[in-house]
């Protein structure tokens, strides 16, 4: 009954917005809600401040919508990352911790679009606007329910949830697309001389232009966007639609893609549409579960109990995360385990299996076309050619315990947790950390049916006994 009334609150709200005298048909007060999510992909848009490429549509979108600076998603990983957006729940919770795992939920948990579905909207995933697939889904987790529910194009005069991937942006090991891209671009393609190379990286000829090559796909992904955004106008629909762009995970370099460094985790979220405040910067910590809560809310579904995050947007009740949390898991054949808190200033991370190093020989990474500038990385760490903070991901072994300050060290080179100074902060965020594992039911750290702890977690339980 709440969910009912809430939906009537926001109908009347969508119906005053949209005609002066309210009277539109029930279907229409509800908006259309299109998820646009870009694949591999840290806060690298001209709307960021990121030198170098031009993205245009995004921008305008950002300068007439809302832009979240500070958007984590659950996981570094795409498809616990995904899992974690659907369930609305963190993966380790829903038992999706694992990539590419096929694990079956507990009984009475629902995908996001399950509760979409009950409000009557119609779920659809992809787009034969774009010459690329664009329909992936990769959930973990299997519910029973049916996840979308038909192919474009979308009914007409219904609401719908329309998700579809950007999938330009995703350096896949069997797709060498992005490197034809480049080519075919010509004059156009970012130029090499204009990008910036973080520090951790060394700043050479091959690593400039991989960095454009990155750069290229994201100017792609917005001429994708444009696409779609110019189909919405087309159709009559733009009006009466919320946008929601997003990246799944972080970019596709050392220290992004499958790491719990701020280039894993941290991704562009913007949301534009009707009733979206416009010109809005926002600042606060805003995580993929929170945008699950608030993708039911701009529908005007109360969040479900199995939901843990918070709607950020039509909801009275928010307040601003003093933590986010995101973890590590199996990716393909590398079994790790690492678990993060990100505050407003420190972030911390917990290395469960400092034994596996950074760089742990997976078979997708070594592909040349997925990071092409691993060998290269490689061979100049042996001969000592890179700096001690770029030589760091070569390691043998990882760290258990890394504290940053993110203000003062936002690449986070310099690890604070032997700093005396510092030691009251990270032991407050090493309790909420243990204390997120504990009370979320973490299945990849905390006990099974056994009444055991999972070794990783066993481990850390000695060590601190002995300590």
């Amino acid at each position: 009954m709440k969910r009912v009334i809430r939906y009537l609150a926001a109908a009347l709200i969508w119906a005053s917005a949209s005609t002066p005298s309210g009277l539109i048909a029930a279907d229409r007060l509800r908006p259309n809600i299109l998820l646009l999510m870009a694949e591999d992909i840290g806060n690298d848009l001209a709307c960021y401040g990121t030198k170098g490429v031009k993205t245009p549509t995004i921008d305008g979108m950002a300068k007439d919508g809302t832009l979240y600076k500070r958007f984590y998603t659950n996981s570094p990983i795409c498809s616990p990352s995904r899992t974690s957006l659907m369930m609305g729940m963190y993966q380790g919770s829903c038992g999706g911790h694992h990539h590419r795992s096929s694990v079956k939920g507990k009984e009475g948990l629902h995908y996001m679009t399950h509760y979409l579905r009950e409000a009557g909207y119609t779920c659809i995933v992809g787009s034969k606007l774009l010459k690329i697939k664009t329909s992936k889904t990769d959930i973990n987790v299997n519910t029973g329910d049916k996840l979308f529910d038909k192919a474009p194009p979308p009914p007409p005069g219904k609401p719908y949830f329309h998700q579809i991937q950007l999938q330009v942006t995703h350096r896949q090991a069997e797709n060498p697309r992005w490197q034809d891209l480049r080519k075919s671009r010509g004059d156009l393609a970012v130029k090499t001389s204009e990008v910036e190379i973080p520090p951790y990286l060394p700043d050479t000829p091959e690593v400039r232009l991989d960095w454009a090559t990155y750069l290229d796909q994201i100017e792609e992904a917005d001429r994708h966007t444009k696409v779609i955004m110019d189909d919405l106008e087309e159709r009559g629909v733009l009006d009466n639609t919320v946008v929601i762009w997003i990246g799944d995970n972080g970019r596709c370099q050392i220290r992004g893609k499958g790491y719990l460094y701020e280039d894993g985790i941290k991704c562009p979220l913007i949301i534009w549409g009707k009733g979206i405040e416009k010109g809005k910067v926002v600042n606060d910590l805003v995580a993929g579960i929170d945008l699950t809560a608030t993708i039911l809310a701009i529908a005007g579904i109360e969040k479900p109990d199995q939901m843990q995050g918070q709607a950020f947007l039509f909801n009275d009740n928010y307040k601003p995360n003093k933590y986010i949390y995101a973890a590590r898991d199996r990716w393909d054949e590398v079994m790790d385990c690492s678990r993060t808190v990100v505050g407003s200033k420190y972030k911390y991370i917990y290395n469960f299996m400092p034994e596996v190093p950074y760089d742990a020989g997976q078979k997708y990474l070594d592909k040349d076309n997925v990071r092409p500038i691993l060998p290269l990385l490689r061979e100049m760490n042996k001969t000592g050619k890179l700096t001690p903070e770029q030589a760091y991901f070569f390691k043998s072994q990882k760290e258990v315990e890394q504290l940053f300050d993110l203000e003062a060290d936002p690449f986070e080179l310099n690890n604070l947790a032997a700093s005396e100074a510092h030691q009251d902060i990270k032991r407050e965020m090493n309790e909420a950390m243990f204390t997120w594992v504990e009370t979320s039911g973490d299945k990849g750290l905390s006990k099974g049916a056994d009444g055991k702890w999972t070794p990783a977690m066993e481990k850390k339980k000695k060590k601190k006994k002995n300590n």
